[in-house]
């Protein structure tokens, strides 16, 4: 008897107590797309080809590997960055099906045992510009170029969760003599997520809204937020971030880059998601009671 998959998940769906999902459904969470949802990967695809960089994410330094990933689970797979030596950069490059004012970005992450966490480095987030303009560091945008947000974290101890970013109106590090000028840091120094530990799963959710476009930071209303593993870390309105309504979010970026020298260990992501809406954090449950699945199942094409 074949049952299409579409069914096998809303009857497991079906038995998950609210704001719970089960077991069947996190393995791949984008067999089940969610109102607002624009991207999902959860590495099950069993190929990167979803992923738009020119490199082809080669699998020296991105593979694609077993892991019970952040919900303990058998045959799940994720994505391992394993760093080159010395200054570079592993990433994965998303260009989104279209251009949006405001969008969620969620994934979850862990960094692997022996990562260096004082080595200098930043991670990825969403970028509205040019893809050419992704990593560029240095300069404040100009309102109708670029502007983008990663989530990287603090280098001293204890290590938390941070938004780096660029965009019109920045200005915490702009006095450099020679007219260089680089990324504001949100929250700072007061930040109540949690301190980062190696070999642990984090659930961490971006929120990067353009706000209404003006032509100086007066009546400004761009908006960042995240949280990590559900704790709340923002938000910061009414920042300059566009001068042209041209100027969208159109790019997913999970990114790994290193300044100089760092430890061999690398990062691993699991279940990444990009909506309109807010994503958060899902928990797995038993669901002792949910119908098992037949042993002779298979998908029909197209269901």
């Amino acid at each position: 008897m074949k049952f299409p998959m579409r069914f096998l998940l809303a009857s497991l769906a079906a038995c998950a107590a609210p704001g719970l999902a089960p077991a069947a459904v996190l393995l791949d969470e984008c067999s089940d797309m969610q109102p607002g949802w624009v991207f999902c990967s959860s590495f099950q695809e069993g190929t990167k080809a979803i992923w738009d960089d020119f490199d082809g994410n080669p699998d020296s330094t991105n593979r694609l590997i077993a892991d019970s990933g952040p919900f303990g689970l058998a045959g799940n797979t994720v994505m391992q960055f394993i760093p080159p030596a010395g200054r570079t950069t592993v990433d994965l490059i998303k260009v989104l099906p279209s251009t949006y004012d405001s969008l969620y970005a969620r994934w979850y992450i862990k960094y692997e045992p022996g990562f260096d966490l004082g080595a200098r480095n930043h991670g990825g987030g969403l970028h509205a510009g040019q893809r050419g303009l992704l990593g560029h560091s240095g300069v404040r945008p100009n309102g109708s170029d670029w502007y983008t947000a990663w989530i990287d974290y603090s280098l001293s101890s204890p290590h938390r969760h941070h938004i780096y970013t660029y965009y019109a109106g920045m200005d915490f590090d702009c006095a450099d003599p020679n007219g260089r000028c680089w990324g504001d840091i949100f929250p700072y120094p007061n930040n109540p997520v949690p301190a980062i530990e190696t070999d642990r799963w984090y659930c961490v959710e971006l929120y990067m809204n353009g706000g209404t476009p003006t032509p100086t930071s007066t009546g400004a209303s761009g908006q960042l937020d995240f949280w990590v593993d559900g704790v709340h870390a923002g938000p910061f309105n009414n920042l300059w971030m566009r001068t042209t309504a041209n100027l969208k979010i159109n790019i997913l970026w999970l990114s790994l880059f290193h300044h100089g020298e760092h430890s061999t260990a690398g990062i691993r992501y699991d279940n990444v998601v990009v909506s309109q809406n807010r994503i958060g954090c899902p928990q797995v449950v038993d669901c002792p009671n949910c119908p098992a699945p037949p042993t002779n199942l298979t998908v029909q094409p197209g269901s």
